[in-house]
């Protein structure tokens, strides 16, 4: 439930952004949500209790001894998890941050424990430096420093956990990495330099072990004897060698002055170990040997150790490795600027490669300061100014083909796409339609990877899109011409061209702009061309920014979020203004789990609005609206005027549908999804989640067809959870099963889901053996495949049915869960068990939690834990008033079965039966009470019960007596059932 749905896009093209919550997107259609740094499941600890019992702890003055124990809390703030590794003079640990609420890595120095105490101050003063330099760069590739300070004598920082291992130990595996996996770590190792040098800071001891890698991701880390190139007090320039022996540059080893461009060698050494091995000369084994070597004779010719290197690698390489200072890159952007120019199999980027386009939609941060309250008030003054009249035309959806790029230069590729869908989209009637479903559709009819024309043709055609624009662009004398036309989709026949010419680069993107003018007064746009409807295009300042900005949108949308970043980046170091740029940052940020750097990033796209085309400006703040801590009723209004003004845009209509359901409101959000699919019959997206919201406002009816529908177009995981849940409600579990089954089939998510629901309808019918094999299984397929979250669920369920059983193991099963997510469906579960087993102290701390969200739904779900413990506690009229206060924030069903529960243990059975029954009506939303597509139908077996003891109070004897005889017929033979028990006597008493 904390997991807020998927916000809109930027532009057209593109839907709705994965969350950056722990558990998978709220009612829609969405790809997994990726598993965040610091977010992962701790592993086992044996490797690290070995550790700390060879590494001799000493006793600090303080008394305690300077290792720390697994287990132990370090302070208030944070608890010991394991060693990740050990030394004389300290250690680092992965520890559980308690305010941050995510696991972090601790790295601990002991100064007092080195038997010198000149080496003592030099461990000290490095640790320090160590904290100085590395808060100075702040990129998404060197790891972040969080906290520090001094707790009974022992000196720690925290830093970014990375669930991962050092490069170092992979290349000790493999001996050297596939080509694409090398490129792409050695990117990401370039962009961190790069951002570590612009600050003036220099590494020094750049090592494969100095290097995390986890799944995509790499990361530096151990600025310890790094040294800001201004500095002149820090111990380590001239004269002082330090670093390590196999990765160091040659002036760096005759203890001269070291400048970047020593950073820069060890890159190059690391990239050659990556490519063909550690570099050895004459078979010689010595790092110094080969240090010497190295510095005598240079580096060997990579391709003479391998000639299958390809030469722009091979190139590369040369440079970085040169022994001559001036021979290398004097500046690490030239380095990152010719790795950008490489693709994965290390060949110059000469064509785009044959991915979806479609631009990573945007999910927000938490507080945006003045610039968001400015850029929130100047967008306001603008809606509020005289609108324009409305355009009676009915609305057009357009297809952008792939254009004909004759020139050779693959700047042009993506880019003119971009924005000639963006400037037709100025016209109010006018939408693109989101390449992502275009290229499912292709990919279903067997139609290839690529949108030609004539692929785009069929698209069209088969999802009923009316037009496709092509277009091709072509040198001519030193500039180029350009070609634009809207064709009918059926026949081909031209509706409307536009032709261009522009006399050089930086004039093209201005050209097509106007071309984009000319097709929308040729489609019926009487406004074409006047005050902001015709600045409707693609407002980057080069080709260069605008292709870096479509590069990124291309890999954020295949998940490859640090690639897509440095994209980004790129095209802001090109064009400091480029608003949209900044947003997609600002989300692969947020999806690569770092929340503040995202939160910095839509500031600054917030800032920028006025460079935003005015669609793109309502979806910008949709996404605020709609993101974390944000404001359900202000999107409900943001998008109502979106939609207002192009009421053919899918995405806005879409997100209205959202933002209603964020408000519980599952009627009006219904009737939105309805008219999205209305516009859009043949998106797999919008199908999936109106059968969703109807599933939630129990239409069974609605739900059932609109989930054939989808599945129809194809077959989608999501898509099957209306049908399970509408034959668990008509009494079938067989046919749950099987829709189940065909869920599985669907998506390595949708297995996972399938699972799920297999052990929720276990447990529901309280056969709770068979439920922890299958969660058993679940969360091991789960951890095999990297899927924290879902994992998370799976242990939070096993837990439940532990305490069913009476077994001991719930409190280990919920530490596990709750470190790896605390998502709201992870924690409520978690804190209402804990409140069952006797640890209210833990319930209590994960409800203050949720009380300090912004979201009302949080808040309400503290209230829920608060209510639990009221009535373990034997205090229903508190529990009364925490759910009383609850519902006032949002009027979920787990608030109203809480309450119906308490008012029958403080015998107002009047009150209870209305709370009670209402739950029986509302039963879709219990068939998931944390609204992220995750079944819970197990939540309403004691529903049973319950409203049989509210009507038994009232005197509705025949009434309560057919409801305990439901429950006992659904749990009558499971042992240990306290209801059963008592819903037995109370039949037999009659």
């Amino acid at each position: 439930m904390a997991l807020a749905p998927q916000t809109p896009p930027l532009s057209a093209g593109t839907e709705r952004p994965a969350e950056p919550t722990p558990v998978s997107g709220t009612a829609v259609h969405i790809s997994d949500a990726p598993t965040m740094v610091g977010e992962r499941p701790p592993r086992q600890v044996e490797d690290g209790d070995t550790m700390a019992r060879q590494a001799a702890p000493r006793t600090s003055g303080s008394g305690r001894t300077g290792l720390l124990t697994v287990g132990e809390a370090f302070g208030p703030r944070y608890h010991i998890i394991r060693l990740l590794g050990a030394g004389g003079m300290g250690a680092v640990y992965q520890a559980w941050d308690a305010e941050l609420g995510v696991a972090v890595a601790l790295k601990v120095i002991r100064p007092q424990a080195a038997d010198d105490a000149a080496v003592g101050e030099e461990l000290e003063r490095r640790f320090k430096r160590e904290l100085l330099l590395s808060r100075q760069v702040t990129h998404a590739n060197v790891v972040r420093i969080h906290d520090l300070g001094e707790i009974d004598g022992i000196k720690y920082f925290t830093m970014t956990y990375v669930d991962g291992s050092d490069l170092s130990k992979l290349l000790a595996k493999s001996g050297r990495l596939p080509l694409p996996q090398a490129i792409a770590i050695a990117k990401q190792v370039a962009y961190g330099l790069r951002a570590a040098h612009q600050v003036g800071v220099v590494h020094r001891d750049l090592k494969p072990a100095n290097v995390m890698v986890a799944e995509d991701e790499a990361l530096i880390m151990d600025f310890g004897i790094a040294r800001s190139v201004e500095s002149k007090t820090m111990g380590t320039g001239a004269g002082n060698i330090v670093g390590t022996v196999a990765y160091m540059a040659p002036e760096q080893a005759r203890g001269e002055k070291v400048d970047h461009r020593a950073d820069i060698y060890a890159f190059g050494l690391i990239f050659y170990h990556m490519l063909v091995g550690p570099f050895r000369q004459g078979g010689e084994t010595s790092a110094m040997a080969d240090l010497v070597k190295r510095m005598q004779h240079g580096v060997p010719d990579i391709r003479s150790v391998d000639p299958q290197i390809p030469e722009p690698v091979a190139a590369i390489v040369t440079r970085c490795v040169a022994i001559d200072l001036l021979a290398r890159y004097q500046k690490t952007g030239d380095l990152v600027a010719d790795l950008a120019r490489i693709d994965a199999d290390g060949q110059r980027i000469a064509a785009p490669r044959p991915s979806a386009r479609i631009r990573a939609p945007l999910a927000v941060a938490l507080s945006l300061g003045l610039i968001l309250l400015a850029a929130v008030a100047w967008w306001i003054g603008r809606r509020t100014a005289a609108p324009g009249p409305a355009v009676a035309r009915a609305p057009i959806s357009v297809l952008v083909a792939n254009f004909e790029n004759r020139t050779g230069d693959p700047v042009f590729d993506g880019v003119l796409e971009q924005a000639v869908g963006l400037g037709i989209e100025g016209a109010s009637f006018i939408t693109a339609y989101p390449q992502r479903d275009a290229l499912r559709s292709a990919a279903t009819i067997k139609a290839g990877s690529r949108l030609d024309e004539q692929t785009a043709r069929l698209v069209a055609v088969r999802d009923g899109v009316k037009l496709v624009v092509r277009g091709s662009v072509a040198p001519a004398g030193s500039g180029y011409a350009m070609s634009v036309g809207v064709i009918d989709a059926a026949d081909g026949k031209d509706v409307a061209t536009a032709e261009g010419t522009a006399a050089d680069k930086s004039a093209v993107l201005a050209e097509v702009g106007r071309m984009a003018t000319s097709l929308r007064r040729d489609l019926g746009e009487t406004t074409a061309g006047e005050g902001d409807a015709g600045v409707e295009t693609f407002t980057a300042a080069s080709l260069e920014a605008a292709r870096a900005y479509v590069l990124g949108s291309e890999l954020a949308a295949a998940g490859k979020f640090a690639e897509a970043i440095a994209q980004y980046q790129e095209a802001v170091q090109r064009d400091p203004n480029f608003g949209r740029a900044y947003s997609g940052w600002a989300t692969a940020a947020l999806r690569a789990g770092r929340p503040d750097e995202a939160d910095e990033l839509y500031k600054k796209a917030l800032s920028l609005l006025e460079r935003m085309t005015e669609r793109e400006k309502f979806r910008t703040l949709g996404a605020y609206y709609l993101g974390p801590g944000a404001n359900d009723e202000q999107a409900v209004e943001n998008y109502r005027a979106l939609v207002e003004k192009y009421p053919s845009d899918g995405p806005g209509l879409n997100n209205l549908a959202v933002a209603y359901f964020r408000l519980l409101d599952y009627a009006k959000a219904t009737q939105q999804g309805q008219k999205a699919t209305e516009v859009y019959p043949k998106s797999l997206n919008y199908r999936t989640n109106l059968a969703l919201y109807a599933m939630y406002a129990s239409d069974f009816e609605t739900a059932t067809a609109e989930a054939q529908k989808a599945i129809a177009l194809s077959p989608f995981d999501k898509a099957y959870l209306p049908l399970a849940m509408a034959a668990l409600v008509a009494g079938k579990p067989d046919e749950a099963l099987s829709a189940y089954a065909e869920m599985a089939k669907a998506s390595t998510r949708g297995a996972s889901i399938a699972s799920m629901g297999r052990a929720d309808l276990a447990m529901y019918q309280g056969r709770y053996a068979e439920a922890r094999t299958e969660l058993e299984a679940g969360a091991k397929s789960d951890e095999a495949g990297n899927l924290t979250a879902p994992r998370a669920l799976k242990l939070v369920a096993l837990a439940e049915s532990s305490v069913a059983i009476g077994s001991a193991d719930a409190p280990k099963l919920l530490d596990q869960a709750l470190a790896l997510t605390r998502a709201d469906a992870v924690v409520v579960p978690a804190a209402r068990l804990f409140a069952s087993i006797g640890r209210a102290d833990a319930a209590r701390g994960l409800a203050e939690g949720l009380e300090k969200q912004l979201q009302k739904r949080s808040r309400a779900l503290g209230g829920v834990i608060r209510a639990e413990l009221a009535l373990v506690a034997k205090k229903p009229v508190e529990a009364i008033d925490a759910l009383t206060t609850a519902r006032g924030l949002a009027d979920l069903w787990l608030v109203r079965y809480m309450l119906g529960r308490a008012y029958v243990e403080a015998g107002k059975h009047a009150e209870a039966v209305a709370e009670l029954e209402a739950c029986q009506k509302r039963i879709g939303e219990a068939s998931d009470v944390f609204l992220d597509d995750w079944p819970t139908f197990r939540y309403t077996a004691p529903l049973k019960y319950w409203l049989a003891r509210a009507q038994d109070g009232l005197g509705l004897k025949d009434s309560a007596a057919k409801g305990y005889e439901a429950y006992l017929e659904l749990r009558g033979n499971v042992p240990g059932d306290a209801l059963a028990k008592d819903a037995r006597k109370r039949t037999a008493s009659r």
